[in-house]
């Protein structure tokens, strides 16, 4: 019986209470629950990181998993970042999750950066390149994106009222674009049209929605496909050219060699051609043909398109030649006139025969 004052059906309501509770916990989502579990896992300190790396390289599979779990919160931060652009955030952080697992495997303590900042180049460019390539057959670099938005917004700063629009060189000469770019910018801008156009190989000109500069985002601060700036591009450098360096192919030996030579990585300063190849016993030329074949085959690695390799000599430092000092002349130029008056006179030798003729062409 309930006691005075207590309602009939108290208990009833509280059974009602607790499976309405199990229902809400089952509705979230697989991502609400995949946040959950991941906000679970500690974070590492420096020492643990540099623990954990020197663990990975031992082949121990524990280690790897511990790393990236530790770290899938730092994807989710910088996906959420990519939202609004073509790509839901669980995509966004599938795409990231693939450059973490990537820098896992590339990082290296002696680089003298945290993980973090060693991965987030690696995020950002795993989620980059998932954007572009979103239901696209032909693969766009990264680069070439934000080169392909800068572009558009110049051509509309350009563009007068009531004026034909500005040609592609003049777009071209007002951004400095140089001429080897241009035929790379053509293909990017032609082949954007023809996948985002109406079948015919013409872009939407009325509705942005279907552009996929207008989907990606152009001009602004926080655009998610921003250029990569030099460090970023140095830091991808430096982590494969140990793994080059350290490989067991001869050619990889060679390109990691000349590549940190060429950008002064790791602390050196960067080296000419001729110095390279004086340490190596080869011509300058053949110095110049191999860094050509390394700079090919670390932007495959990198993106998968030796379009990149255009942003990558761009940030490349100018080594500093040492030129050589004026030689030293021992005592005067000119001999003493008093010298010069004792020396005996030799006469010149007279030439014997006839000088022979030679043809003159008119």
């Amino acid at each position: 019986m309930p006691k005075a004052g207590q309602p009939l059906f108290s208990g009833a309501k509280k059974a009602r209470a607790k499976p309405a509770q199990k229902q809400a916990k089952a509705a979230q989502s697989p991502l609400e629950t995949y946040l959950r579990e991941i906000n679970a896992v500690p974070l590492l300190s420096a020492d643990e990181e540099v623990e954990l790396a020197k663990r990975i390289k031992t082949g121990d599979a524990q280690a790897r998993e511990h790393m990236t779990r530790a770290n899938l919160r730092l994807v989710v931060n910088i996906a959420r970042g990519y939202q609004g652009k073509g790509l839901g955030l669980q995509d966004l952080i599938e795409e990231g999750n693939l450059g973490l697992i990537r820098a896992v495997s590339g990082f290296d303590p002696k680089f003298g950066t945290r993980f973090s900042t060693y991965a987030s180049y690696w995020i950002k460019q795993a989620i980059k390149i998932g954007l572009i390539n979103q239901g696209r057959t032909v693969r766009i670099p990264a680069y070439m994106v934000e080169l392909m938005g800068k572009f558009r917004q110049a051509k509309r700063t350009l563009q007068e009222p009531n004026t034909p629009e500005p040609t592609f060189d003049a777009v071209c000469d007002h951004l400095g674009i140089k001429k080897r770019q241009r035929g790379y910018l053509a293909k990017a801008l032609a082949n954007a049209a023809g996948t985002n156009g109406n079948g015919n190989g013409q872009a939407h000109a009325d509705d942005d929605s279907h552009d996929p500069m207008a989907l990606l985002g152009e001009g602004s601060a926080d655009q998610a496909l921003e250029g990569l700036d030099k460090q970023e591009l140095l830091t991808g450098l430096s982590s494969l050219i140990p793994e080059l360096m350290e490989s067991p192919d001869a050619n990889e030996q060679r390109y990691g060699f000349i590549l940190a030579n060429r950008f002064g990585l790791f602390g050196a300063d960067p080296k000419i051609l001729k110095t390279i190849g004086e340490e190596m016993g080869l011509t300058r030329e053949r110095v110049r043909q191999l860094e050509a074949e390394a700079l090919a085959y670390v932007g495959k690695l990198l993106v998968g398109e030796e379009e990149y390799l255009e942003a990558i000599r761009e940030v490349r430092p100018k080594p500093k030649r040492k030129r050589k000092p004026p030689c030293a002349v021992a005592g005067p130029l000119l001999p003493k006139a008093a010298d010069s008056a004792q020396s005996p006179f030799v006469a010149p030798k007279k030439t014997t025969g006839k000088l022979k003729k030679t043809r003159r062409y008119k």
